[in-house]
């Protein structure tokens, strides 16, 4: 690596790499230099000067890397700020994928790992789509479907476009297993992508003029609603257990597992309010409210939504987070049980990053590195020892 490199990218640590320099940057990673880009970052900088790139960095530049790098070649689109803090975080996480460190940021370097290497696979496209008359038909990869206003070319589902005039509602029903993963888009256009363990009830077609109402009956789901002002001015609601999102049109991340007792939803873009029943509170781009469960109350934090919405994006990104929440989260894509031999293992925080397509070993063995846990694999099951 030549010193004009190396002076680059200190300049993209610093933020004051100007945009040709960028492209200048970007074309040299390009052509095969992306694994000696990668070393270096790791040997040179430290965990917080990465970190601080998912939204400290120019928004030109941000555009041109983030188009370069996506192959996309076309004119950068105004985005909104936390919709381009999403993407900047992408971008970001795609050169930290080897790190993990715990809570005093320490990085940790390789060393020989212990992990039975037994394959665990990823998780995909697929889920079951129950029917209004109460039949199921299985969505996957290399399965084509078409039925009156619905097709799916087996890893998205898409409804026509469609407002009936009847006032009877028909519903189907979207669920996702562990290990899966689907993208659909309801009748009125609004999109919809669901994580893995999850179900969403909607109508086959939304009422002209009335209320569009969908059910999250668990799991998690971002939603890009279709604006009201192609509706009539109808506003969209999501159901989740006890509480209700009331929309116009925006983009926001619903979070609502049955073995937790919050849900989170995380907002993007726009605005929309949230209530239990109790408490009605409106939250704006970069809000999160955590409606719990069991004590009926409703709190609002600022938090990290590149963060909160890395999976739809592709990635697990954990920051100073609990042992035992990050494996939940892992368990559910790659279906694998968690055992703990040692209870008090489950309260160590880690921070880490980790696409969604990778082998979960390359996790474990990096938390492994720390020595402060270990981990074996045998049929699918983790035991943490």
């Amino acid at each position: 690596m030549n010193k004009r490199i190396k002076n680059l990218i200190a300049k993209y640590f610093d933020e004051h790499l100007i945009n040709e320099e960028a492209k200048e940057l970007v074309n040299w990673i390009e052509n095969g230099n992306f694994k000696i880009f990668n070393e270096y970052v790791m040997i040179n900088f430290s965990i917080d000067e990465i970190e601080t790139l998912k939204l400290g960095a120019d928004i030109e530049i941000w555009k041109n890397i983030s188009e370069k790098i996506n192959h996309k070649g076309k004119k950068a689109v105004k985005l909104s700020y936390w919709k381009f803090a999403a993407i900047a975080a992408s971008i970001a996480i795609s050169i930290t994928l080897s790190f993990v460190f715990n809570k005093d940021n320490s990085v940790f370097k390789n060393t020989s790992s212990k992990i039975t290497k037994q394959p665990i696979v990823p998780g995909s496209n697929k889920a079951v789509l129950t029917l209004e008359n109460g039949d199921h038909v299985t969505l996957e990869k290399g399965k084509v479907y078409h039925l009156s206003n619905r097709t799916s070319n087996g890893e998205k589902l898409v409804y026509n476009a469609d407002e009936s005039s009847s006032k009877e509602v028909q519903y189907n029903y979207l669920t996702i297993p562990r290990g899966g993963q689907f993208y659909v888009q309801l009748a009125d256009g609004t999109k919809v992508w669901l994580n893995s363990e999850s179900k969403l009830k909607y109508p086959l077609s939304f009422v002209k003029g009335a209320t569009r109402k969908v059910e999250l009956l668990y799991g998690e789901a971002y939603f890009n609603v279709s604006n009201s002002s192609n509706h009539n001015g109808v506003n969209f609601i999501v159901e989740t257990k006890i509480q209700e999102v009331n929309v116009l049109g925006t983009e926001f991340n619903i979070k609502a597992y049955n073995d937790e007792n919050e849900i989170l939803t995380t907002l993007v873009e726009g605005e929309v309010s949230v209530s239990n029943g109790i408490v009605n509170k409106v939250l704006k781009p970069g809000n999160q409210s955590r409606v719990n469960i069991i004590k009926d109350n409703v709190s609002i934090n600022k938090v990290n939504v590149a963060n909160e919405i890395a999976w739809k994006n592709e990635f697990f990104n954990f920051e100073n987070q609990l042992l035992e929440d990050m494996l939940q989260t892992l368990s559910r894509w790659y279906d694998v049980k968690i055992v703990y031999e040692d209870d008090e293992k489950k309260n160590l925080k880690f921070s880490g990053v980790l696409k969604r397509t990778s082998n979960i070993n390359e996790l474990l063995e990096s938390i492994e590195k720390t020595g402060r846990v270990k981990f074996e694999i045998t049929n699918k099951k983790i035991i943490i020892k």
